[in-house]
């Protein structure tokens, strides 16, 4: 079966493109027939993934977040096994699954047997692995101004994120939760399938990727100050007894709040409230390092 790695040329600001020397020199190592296919415009990689499918190729995704989640809009059978490289800005996903972000490293997981189903969050149709209204969506804003400077990799969602905290915001919610009501307000609702987001954020350390259910985090009254403690303490995953951060679970969720806010999916701005999202429980296979290895 000839691998068909699916790679974003402008992820990462052009990081897939430099580091992709070194990951057609781990396939060449390994003796792995393969083609690169670049994608041209948004959602080509959706496009791609269908088509690679269909021709029984072993699709692959390279870029960030956004990339990979194209690619498992593009491919249909939950049985498909996906491979991911790590070359965007985030990684978020490949981080929660425990494929390395150092490209050669991931690259080399790749002719690996061990494979892992997967559930995904579903909005309009599409699948996500990370939403969030508030406070997220205002950070990616920043990150897009700051993408044709001089930073690059996580750092510069941290720079976003401390832009963001000088116009944190205050918003008024309704959520339903499996049918359960509530009116509040809150800086930032996320849904979330995995643990990370923001590059390295462990928001919801708890959240399993197989478990059949979306975790639901809400910071609510937090000062700029008190939110900036709080996210250094979430790199860490120690911020789970924080009183302005609730965690919640649920397999339908629905958002709306009193002003339209913009909508974050992994790492993109798409389409405002309210919003209707749901568990799709093992819709994809990846593939991941074998345990041990």
């Amino acid at each position: 079966m000839q691998t068909k790695i699916v790679v974003n040329p402008v992820a990462g600001r052009g990081t897939s493109l430099k580091v992709l020397p070194k990951v057609k020199h781990c396939l060449d190592s390994e003796g792995v027939k393969y083609e690169i296919v670049r994608t041209r415009f948004p959602d080509h990689a959706t496009e791609l993934a269908g088509k690679l499918e269909a021709s029984g190729a072993r699709v692959v995704a390279m870029g960030g977040d956004g990339t990979v989640r194209e690619v498992l809009n593009g491919i249909r059978s939950p049985d498909t096994p996906v491979g991911i490289i790590p070359a965007g800005m985030g990684n978020d996903f490949a981080r929660s699954l425990g494929i390395p972000t150092d490209v050669s490293r991931a690259t080399q997981h790749l002719v690996n047997t061990e494979t892992k189903k997967v559930d995904l969050g579903v909005e309009r149709g599409k699948f996500f692995n990370v939403m969030g209204v508030g406070f997220p969506a205002h950070v990616v804003e920043r990150v897009n101004r700051y993408k044709k400077g001089p930073v690059r990799g996580p750092l510069i969602y941290l720079i976003g994120l401390l832009r963001s905290l000088t116009d944190l915001g205050n918003y008024e919610f309704h959520l339903e939760l499996d049918g359960n009501s509530r009116t509040q307000k809150a800086n930032a609702v996320f849904v979330t399938n995995s643990r990370f987001t923001a590059g390295g954020l462990k928001l919801v350390p708890q959240a399993k990727l197989d478990d059949g259910l979306l975790d639901v985090a809400i910071i609510s009254g937090a000062g700029r100050m008190e939110l900036l403690l709080a996210l250094r303490q979430a790199y860490r995953g120690n911020h789970i007894d924080h009183p302005k951060i609730e965690f919640l679970r649920a397999k339908k969720v629905r958002i709306e709040s009193k002003a339209r806010l913009i909508k974050m999916f992994d790492g993109e701005l798409e389409g405002t409230t309210p919003t209707d999202l749901e568990v799709a429980p093992r819709t994809r296979t990846i593939i991941v390092p074998e345990k041990g290895g």
